[in-house]
């Protein structure tokens, strides 16, 4: 993999701290959406950030997205604008970042690994509370 300078790290890992709240919110979405299996994590969410973790192309993730919604799943024709509204800011966001191709898609899959880690971390955050919750 291509490896980015030490300040398009620091400049891809700033613009994930500032849009965390933002993340956050997708994350409570989808657990709102998916809830979870019998008690754990959503197939359907461990998909996504396994995707995500493991893409060498960021067109795989929107595509998987896509994929998702057009197989007819209620929650990801719910959700998946949202998501796929948020990852084209990443790449958007990539193209102000570095000008040269190769940076630039090494800079997109960095922010949606940033970006994942939120998300689901939210969400995970959210089943535990819920567990928490159920046994009070």
């Amino acid at each position: 993999m291509h490896v980015l300078s030490s300040e398009l790290i620091r400049k891809v890992d700033r613009y994930t701290d500032e849009h965390h709240g933002t993340f956050t919110t997708l994350g409570r979405d989808l657990f709102r959406q998916f809830g979870s299996d019998r008690g754990k994590s959503s197939t359907q969410v461990r998909n996504l950030q396994q995707i995500v973790c493991s893409a060498t192309r960021f067109a795989d993730i929107e595509d998987f997205v896509k994929n998702q919604m057009g197989k007819g799943d209620k929650n990801w024709r719910a959700l998946g604008e949202d998501v796929l509204q948020q990852l084209g800011q990443l790449r958007d966001h990539s193209r102000t970042l570095a000008d040269d191709s190769e940076d630039q898609l090494t800079v997109r899959l960095r922010l949606a690994r940033g970006w994942v880690r939120t998300v689901v971390g939210e969400y995970l955050y959210q089943l535990a509370l819920k567990e928490m919750g159920d046994r009070t």
